[in-house]
């Protein structure tokens, strides 16, 4: 595979002769591959016990300098790729925050946590910004199956909950979530239960009397 070490500042760097300051593990035409189940291809186990203070198992830091037109980055692009038959489950990535017997949480916890950040500055942001994307990307000629959707919530463990969604406050200053009267259903969104029964949520595209304007 052309894989070398080198030491640097008291740290062990690898790199591929084809891929500068990289790590290769198999190709897209060469994979790494076994046929033993239960296999993990990299393992990290990793503990801290400080106070205070950050602790990150993996920190990837892109930093997109460049002047681009066309360009793309992603800190980390993970991908799934089904090619078998039969997988009863199948993601591109798999978040899970667990919480131990006895362990608390002060603060927020989340399986998964998206963030999208902006340094200060006198400016209109650019581009169609948000915290958090959901991508649909299907091939032409496919069929999809009756239950399907964007997003999909439902209850595995033997406490279930209650809330589908947490929002800011009612306050009336043009939040998403803000005191709105006399508009009548202009429009729907349409979901679908996990028995496959659809239901609409009741939408309007009109904004009189919405506590704070539009």
């Amino acid at each position: 595979m052309g894989l070398h070490q080198r030491y640097s500042s008291g740290r062990l760097k690898y790199f591929h002769t084809g891929n500068a300051g990289g790590i290769d593990y198999g190709t897209e035409a060469s994979e790494v591959s076994t046929a033993t189940a239960d296999r993990k291809f990299v393992s990290i186990y990793v503990k801290s016990t400080c106070a205070t203070g950050d602790a990150r198992a993996i920190y990837a830091r892109l930093n997109l300098a460049g002047t681009a037109t066309a360009g793309y980055g992603d800190a980390i692009r993970s991908l799934g790729y089904v090619t078998g038959t039969g997988y009863a489950y199948a993601s591109g990535a798999h978040s899970t925050l667990r919480i131990g017997t006895g362990a608390t949480i002060a603060g927020s916890g989340a399986g998964l946590r998206a963030t999208l950040e902006a340094d200060a500055a006198t400016r209109t942001l650019t581009g169609a910004l948000a915290a958090l994307q959901v991508d649909s990307y299907v091939g032409a000629d496919n069929t999809m199956p009756t239950i399907h959707g964007f997003i999909r919530f439902s209850d595995v463990g033997s406490v279930v909950l209650n809330n589908l969604m947490v929002l800011p406050a009612v306050a009336e200053n043009s939040t998403v979530f803000a005191t709105h009267t006399t508009q009548t259903m202009s429009h729907s969104i349409r979901i679908i239960d996990s028995a496959g029964t659809p239901y609409f949520i009741m939408c309007t595209n009109a904004a009189t009397n919405r506590g704070g304007g539009t």
